[in-house]
């Protein structure tokens, strides 16, 4: 025990006292303990606290060592977004006939011009079918032509971050994604039986169902069962086999089983076959050919609700898309990750937002060469605050308690609904940034950066709702 005097100090001092960077006044005894407790050193820790109204820091920790924020950069990419196109921004996806109509007959092929709508989901898609199939078509004799030349980047691996490569958040940008490339896979029970489904239906697609009903007590859903993926020629296959109790209920899984492309393509031929049509070719990837003629025009939604998608869920590939349509200077050049950085670093300097040692990868934060601080965090959310768009981004971030990332934390606590929480998660990284409502009315912004080999999600966690406890309940 160490001493100074005849005075023990008290155990926050003591992590303080052991850390160059930190002086012995940085650390509340509560957020202190829960340091000590996951054996997290103070040097691995990044804190800024300021009130939002004067901005002035009521707690900084190492707040200007650079760390990667994880997810937490995603809060750059949405607000540049909606500083530099605004909130009412919506992304075209267009098709055209590469060919000539007899009768309900399409000779030659079908175009599907991505225009990067990074929320272009299973029901739009069927609107989109839809109004195709209302101009009279039902036969298309040739392919599906996709478009993707809107983004100019490399080709995407998803096994290449950390090899799980069916994982959605490894899912990368693709101008005509749709769906997010996401098939999901339900177990259900039912009158004595194990269903099983795949949402939406694929085109190629097959479940082996091998699961048998276990009588007695739910001891987990996830236990006594497994599934195995198989590729077989042109089809994907799904095993699944093993026991599960009825009394586990629903459950569901989701993964990505295709390619973007073959993908869109496999999504876009069922619901073409569901609507009464017929396509009578497979697809290709090009560029849309000369002379081909416009046949519909489909908008996203607008940007204003594409962001609370980004951050109350934590959604990386369409951060990343978003990431790459501020490249886009008009819908006929294409986007680039170096032009969005540019674009990004630009804006910041405009408004006089000075971060020497920011790095944006990809604007998504999956990614280990993302690197910031939390005091350039911190300006961010005081520019934010300030911002003409800050109802808009506000109500992007998860609310303690009550929904998105946050919905399960802080339950039964005073925070509930008073903290806007962005947060990330990386295997050694856990960070958060955001805005707190104290005891007294006052709001502060947050920002904690964890960089260790100790942190796990769950000590993370910890440390988190320590910190924005002592933030509601501290003395002034």
């Amino acid at each position: 025990m160490l001493f100074i005097g005849r005075k023990r100090l008290p155990a926050w001092l003591l992590v303080v006292f052991f850390s160059a960077s930190v002086t012995a006044d940085m650390l509340p005894t509560s957020i202190a303990q829960t340091l000590i407790r996951y054996d997290i050193p103070v040097t691995d820790v990044s804190i800024e606290i300021r009130n939002i109204a004067s901005n002035h820091s009521v707690l900084s920790v190492n707040s200007d060592k650079s760390r990667n924020p994880a997810s937490v950069i995603k809060l750059f990419t949405t607000l540049a977004a909606l500083e530099l196109l605004g909130p009412q921004h919506q992304w075209k996806t267009r098709y055209y006939l590469d060919g000539r109509l007899q009768g309900d007959i399409l000779i030659g092929n079908l175009v599907l011009q991505g225009g990067g709508d990074p929320f272009l989901t299973v029901d739009k898609l069927w609107l989109h079918v839809m109004t195709l199939r209302s101009l009279g078509i039902r036969t298309i004799s040739g392919n599906l032509i996709i478009d993707n030349t809107f983004y100019s980047i490399p080709k995407h691996d998803r096994s290449d971050f950390d090899g799980a490569s069916t994982r959605l958040y490894n899912v990368g940008p693709d101008a005509t994604l749709v769906n997010f490339s996401a098939t999901r896979l339900v177990i259900q029970p039912l009158d004595g039986n194990i269903y099983l489904r795949n949402e939406p239906p694929l085109e190629g697609m097959k479940l082996i169902n091998n699961l048998k009903p276990k009588s007695g007590k739910c001891r987990g859903k996830t236990k006594g069962w497994n599934y195995r993926i198989d590729r077989r020629d042109d089809s994907v296959e799904v095993r699944f086999d093993g026991n599960y109790s009825s009394r586990c209920g629903f459950y569901s899984i989701s993964r990505s089983l295709f390619s973007n492309n073959e993908y869109t393509y496999r999504l876009f031929k069922r619901l073409w076959i569901q609507s009464g049509g017929a396509l009578e070719g497979s697809y290709r990837i090009a560029a849309l050919p000369d002379n081909s003629q416009l046949l519909s025009t489909h908008s996203s939604l607008p940007l204003s609700d594409i962001i609370k998608s980004i951050n109350k869920f934590s959604n990386n590939v369409m951060a990343r898309m978003l990431f790459l349509n501020l490249d886009a200077k008009n819908e006929d050049s294409q986007a680039t990750l170096s032009g969005a950085r540019s674009k990004i670093s630009n804006w910041l300097l405009s408004n006089n937002i000075k971060m020497p040692s920011l790095h944006i990868d990809n604007g998504s934060g999956l990614s280990r060469a993302t690197k910031t601080t939390a005091s350039g965090i911190a300006d961010l959310l005081h520019f934010s605050w300030h911002s003409i768009y800050r109802p808009e981004f506000l109500s992007s971030l998860p609310l303690a308690a009550l929904d998105g990332t946050m919905r399960k934390r802080l339950n039964n606590s005073p925070l509930v609904g008073r903290a806007r929480i962005k947060t990330g998660s990386l295997k050694g990284v856990r960070s958060m940034a955001g805005y707190v409502v104290d005891n007294s009315g006052e709001t502060y912004s947050v920002t904690v950066l964890i960089q260790s080999s100790n942190i796990t999600f769950q000590s993370g966690n910890q440390v988190q709702d320590a910190v924005l406890k002592w933030i509601h309940a501290r003395e002034k």
